[in-house]
């Protein structure tokens, strides 16, 4: 079954170009499901033939037991599918035994935004007196201003930003890329910190890493994710704060403005105008909070 998994891994990898991110979710989530199931069928090594749809449901089972949410749950489910989907083609096996089971439902979690002046302040906040405080503004104003994720922000080079048409060429899932323009406000940000970096580390070519780190190496996930959430704790009291409430708050306050629909999903690099539809359910909850403060009957 490891092998097995290796090779799944290795797949979406080379073939469909997961993000590292990803790739270490599904192998996680694969080893832990084999573990499980040696157990519980005692068999080790474990044959991918033995594997069927009732014991996939004990395991959901004792996920659902140990607390773990709906979301990941449905996570993992998704993981088995698609690496026994890759091994029925690969003729390891003959059935998907776990095809025909559904995800536990959820309720529509509505994701967590900042209003558009709480985004002033947190720019605000931010000191531009060294070449740390300069970067992190960038950062935070290249989330704000374009909605991308953090994998793709990590990814960018300078050559991928267009400073004459103020673009920049974005990376996303399955390596799908998309151009999204960025305001005058960003550019302004990145045009110092580059000043900045120039001075401390020298010439940057068209390959380097757009953001790096003191070291002068490309900045890693949990040092964006910590500053972001750090600097996100001074303007907001919620919880799970993350790059992705600025992503988040990027497509509600466009279509707050307007945006159709359909433009908002392609910046957003969205595969399904249904994802992108989530953030419609924001203005309604926000159009019934003012409701209920302003209507004579709205209580």
């Amino acid at each position: 079954m490891n092998d097995l998994i290796d090779r799944f891994i290795t797949y979406l990898k080379r073939e469909r170009s997961y993000s590292e991110h990803t790739v270490e979710a599904y192998k996680r989530d694969l080893r832990q499901f084999a573990e499980f199931y040696s157990e519980y069928s005692n068999s080790v090594p474990l044959d991918i033939k033995k594997v069927n749809k009732i014991g996939i449901r004990h395991y959901l089972g004792m996920l659902s037991e140990s607390g773990l949410a709906k979301t990941s749950i449905t996570r993992k489910l998704a993981a088995l599918k698609a690496f026994f989907k890759y091994h029925i083609r690969s003729g390891a096996i003959s059935v998907n035994p776990a095809m025909l089971i559904k995800s536990p439902k959820t309720g529509k979690k509505l994701p967590t935004i900042l209003s558009e002046e709480q985004i002033d302040t947190l720019i605000k906040t931010i000191s531009d007196n060294d070449f740390v405080g300069l970067r992190n503004r960038a950062i935070l104003e290249m989330f704000y201003s374009t909605g991308m994720r953090l994998g793709e922000l990590l990814g960018l080079n300078y050559g991928d930003v267009n400073f004459k048409r103020l673009t920049v060429r974005v990376f996303g899932k399955g390596s799908k890329e998309r151009i999204v323009p960025f305001g005058k406000t960003a550019e302004a940000a990145i045009s110092k910190y580059l000043r900045s970096r120039r001075e401390e580390y020298g010439h940057v070519d068209l390959e380097s890493p757009l953001f790096i780190s003191k070291r002068n190496r490309r900045i890693s996930r949990s040092s964006v994710q910590k500053m972001v959430a750090r600097m996100l704790q001074t303007v907001s009291e919620q919880k799970h704060l993350s790059p992705h409430v600025l992503r988040h708050s990027f497509a509600s306050h466009l279509l707050d403005r307007g945006a159709d629909l359909n433009a908002v999903k392609d910046l957003l690099g969205h595969n399904s105008l249904s994802t992108t539809q989530l953030y419609t359910h924001i203005r309604i909850e926000k159009m019934k909070e003012v409701y209920k403060q302003a209507h004579p009957h709205g209580e």
